[in-house]
């Protein structure tokens, strides 16, 4: 907290300096405009004018050259790049020779990925792209909700897979992680502009700049756990199930550590929504006691199952579950952070300040 001294300015006015450091985070400089709102217990809240309010500013159409990025790799990320960042229109041009059919399909199957994101217009020698979804269509709380239950049900087919023995649900799963990336690119547009444009924070429910930062952590780790869990699918899909049922003590062991995985992704839900501290310990709980019982799993594996292949898989999906469980186990490390923030409210007397 800094403290300042009222200067006298004219006859009656009064002014005060603002600090250096706050005008350069937002970009204010002599002549702009502040907004200044008074609060119920008589302070004051001072607001650049451009934040006060969500405006959606007026851009320029953002142009790739595809004869200087030539590599196709590289369009795709220039592409996912330029959604993350904000910007709504971009277009993909070539002077010379007609953009071939192979980049137009990289760029279907990219944008594909890129919820809003659209081909608004196609020419030989150009392609217009428009994000066509409001950054504030869902909050944040909303979206985090949205990918835990996605993963729930990933995780569901799985174990129906594992215990009927039916790989078509495994095909379920690799649709509903295409739908995971897509809320996770989407999420993560969302904070950056956030970022840039501090009057989105409230119509995404980001109550501090602090939690930036944390979300974005949230959105990564549960983006990394759809992976992992996409990878388990994939591999229980190449092990011969006729070994397998050859040892019915491991299968249920399996099973029953894929139901843990279910409790921990409902749990956590749960305590992100209610900011339930004692729920997130118990969780990180359950998941150093997963681990254990993983490692176990893992030897009887090693030493059971005698078809090498299925062995290798079956090991290689209990690596991935751990994963899984570890990354989903961030979340319930930054719910106890956020509670720290005002622990007198949501820790039920367990903190308390001495004066």
């Amino acid at each position: 907290m800094a403290v300042r001294t009222l200067l006298k300015l004219g006859k009656s006015s009064l002014v005060v300096v603002l600090p250096k450091e706050w005008l350069k985070e937002v970009g204010l400089r002599s002549g702009d405009k502040v907004v200044i709102k008074q609060e119920d217990d008589g302070s004051i809240k001072i607001i650049p004018a451009n934040l006060s309010s969500f405006e959606t500013p007026i851009k320029s159409r953002l142009v790739i050259n595809v004869e200087r990025c030539s590599d196709s790799d590289l369009v795709q990320r220039l592409l996912v790049a330029n959604y993350l960042v904000g910007n709504d229109n971009i277009a993909l041009a070539t002077k010379n020779e007609p953009i071939s059919p192979e980049l137009l399909r990289n760029v279907r199957d990219v944008i594909s990925k890129l919820r809003g994101f659209e081909i608004i217009e196609q020419h030989p020698y150009m392609i217009t792209l428009q994000c066509m979804m409001d950054a504030t269509k869902f909050s944040m709380e909303n979206l985090v909700g949205r990918i835990l239950a996605l993963l729930l049900s990933m995780s569901d087919y799985v174990k129906k897979a594992f215990d009927e023995g039916d790989q078509e649900y495994l095909k379920r799963v690799e649709f509903l992680e295409d739908e995971l990336d897509r809320l996770y690119w989407f999420g993560v547009r969302q904070l950056l502009m956030v970022q840039k444009n501090r009057a989105l924070a409230k119509f995404v429910g980001i109550e501090s700049a602090l939690h930036i930062l944390g979300n974005r952590t949230i959105l990564k780790v549960l983006e990394l756990a759809g992976d992992y869990l996409f990878d388990v699918s994939n591999d229980l899909g190449r092990i011969s199930w006729n070994e397998l049922n050859k040892n019915t003590e491991i299968r249920m062991k399996f099973s029953e550590l894929l139901n843990v995985i279910e409790d921990i992704i409902s749990d956590t839900l749960k305590a992100y929504n209610g900011l339930d501290v004692f729920l997130a310990n118990n969780i990180l709980k359950k998941i150093e006691q997963l681990s254990s019982d993983i490692r176990d799993l893992t030897d009887r594996v090693t030493n059971e199952i005698t078809e090498v292949k299925t062995g290798a898989f079956l090991i290689k999906s209990l690596t991935r579950l751990l994963d899984m469980a570890k990354s989903i186990g961030v979340v319930c490390e930054i719910v106890i952070n956020r509670v720290m923030e005002d622990p007198r409210k949501l820790l039920r007397g367990c903190i308390y300040k001495e004066l």
